[in-house]
């Protein structure tokens, strides 16, 4: 199995982070270019967690009978 690294962070903090992002944008002080950046930046957090969730509903599917999972 492959563990996470410090470059993959956790859906909890990608979450966090996304909200962090939705807050700046809501600000009506922040410039064009910015508020395309933390768009593209947040386009980029949502890709991850659709790996991650893709990544754990595999796990899932590969659920023997026994409820343990199998190696891949």
């Amino acid at each position: 199995m492959s563990e996470r690294t410090e470059q993959t962070p956790g859906l909890e903090k990608l979450f966090l982070q996304l909200e962090e992002i939705i807050t700046k944008m809501e600000d009506s002080d922040i410039s064009l270019d910015d508020s395309f950046a933390l768009y593209q930046s947040g386009i980029g957090k949502l890709k991850q967690c659709n790996a991650l969730l893709d990544e754990v509903e595999k796990k899932m599917l590969v659920l023997n009978e026994d409820g343990a999972l199998e190696e891949f």
